[in-house]
């Protein structure tokens, strides 16, 4: 499949799952349509602000629920993108800390983003295109959907970003000193699916990972 359709798909999926499941993430244009018996709806939309009754989320996003949960708001800043890297670590237990930022991989986007808001810090820096449609699941609640890597996706794409090492012996202190990778949390991926997701990324980390797996792992 050529990346140009690849990005299509992702750019289709993303639109499809992220934000709420049965109401979109609250734009201008909605807020407009919601509020078109006001004489000037963005005046509205200023005062609901200013009250609470509206979050603004980026330019041109609002958001009406304060309590729901970030992890649910971050596709919606920069799409395509999913969760992953350290958030993601932490939410499947291979990593102790808990992570404040929500993490996201990214498409397409040439410098890594940031975005502060009310419901916290989104941050999103990009993986290779022929890696990023691999991997990824969903989690929701009754009325909202997120789109995550996997454990073994959220692995690799971390490693893509880390610092580059040289030799297996210094990615294993990288994974289990520098990021305090969880051994144990470790044993129970898919080394089959990691050693597929490896080889999408082509980076020396990411090969290492490989020859890590099939050559060390299973016996130490």
């Amino acid at each position: 499949m050529k990346y140009k359709n690849i990005f299509k798909i992702a750019m289709e999926s993303n639109i499809i799952v992220f934000g709420r499941v049965n109401n979109m993430i609250l734009t201008v244009a909605i807020l407009k349509e919601r509020y078109k018996s006001y004489s000037n709806p963005l005046d509205k939309i200023k005062r609901d602000c200013d009250r609470g009754v509206l979050f603004r989320l980026n330019r041109g996003l609002y958001e009406d629920n304060r309590n729901v949960d970030p992890i649910f708001l971050a596709g919606s800043l920069l799409s395509p993108s999913y969760i992953s890297f350290d958030y993601a670590l932490s939410y499947y237990g291979l990593i102790p800390e808990r992570v404040e930022a929500i993490t996201s991989a990214s498409l397409k986007v040439t410098k890594s983003k940031t975005f502060t808001n009310i419901f916290g810090r989104f941050e999103f820096a990009d993986i290779p295109i022929q890696a990023f449609s691999e991997g990824t699941t969903l989690i929701s609640n009754d009325e909202y959907t997120a789109r995550i890597a996997t454990k073994e996706k959220a692995i690799c794409d971390s490693l893509s970003k880390w610092r580059i090492v040289h030799s297996i012996k210094e990615l294993k202190i990288l994974l289990f000193e520098d990021k305090r990778i969880e051994k144990s949390e470790l044993l129970t991926c898919d080394y089959d699916e990691l050693i597929r997701l490896a080889k999408l990324y082509k980076k020396t980390n990411l090969d290492l990972f490989i020859k890590f797996i099939k050559k060390e792992y299973f016996y130490e």
